[in-house]
């Protein structure tokens, strides 16, 4: 974006700009005549010629504010939402797994601690994706969001990331 905005800075002439210096004749002329030659590239020739080339010249030189003062907030919710994905996708795992033994009760003690936090949200979820063949998929929707959800905030290329870089 950057390199597009100084690009288009550069390359940017309007009707609006000074006329350009022609270095043919005349610059043989006055060589000829003892007079100095004008020089090609002259101060005022690196100022931007246009009112867009100076809006995408300030837009490549100086970076939105938002974008600095997201690394205050960034590494603290990076932090946060790192181990509650993990722990989602490990206890719907879980649940996965339970599901397998349907002579499982889930109502008494090491099992409880799985099924007790997860059966509202698996609930709702049943009424959207209803079991199939006999089968319940909710945990594995549930699995399949949390991991989509941590890999485009907190993946290499994800958003919390690159914020954090300063790359976006």
């Amino acid at each position: 974006m950057r390199v597009f905005a100084l690009s288009l800075c550069l390359l940017t002439g309007t009707a609006l700009a000074p006329p350009q210096r022609r270095l043919g004749k005349v610059t043989a002329q006055r060589s000829a005549a003892g007079e100095p030659a004008p020089q090609p590239y002259a101060l005022d020739d690196a100022r931007p010629r246009s009112a867009a080339a100076l809006a995408a010249l300030a837009t490549a030189a100086a970076p939105l504010a938002c974008y600095a003062a997201a690394p205050a907030w960034v590494e603290p919710v990076s932090n946060v939402l790192d181990p509650c994905f993990f722990i989602i996708q490990f206890i719907m795992l879980l649940r996965v797994i339970i599901s397998w033994f349907p002579e499982t009760d889930v109502n008494e003690m090491p099992w409880v601690l799985v099924c007790a936090p997860t059966e509202g949200l698996l609930k709702i979820t049943r009424d959207i994706v209803p079991p199939s063949f006999g089968v319940d998929i909710s945990p594995v929707v549930w699995i399949a969001v949390a991991s989509f959800l941590r890999e485009i905030l907190l993946g290499q290329q994800g958003i919390l990331v690159l914020m954090a870089q300063g790359r976006m």
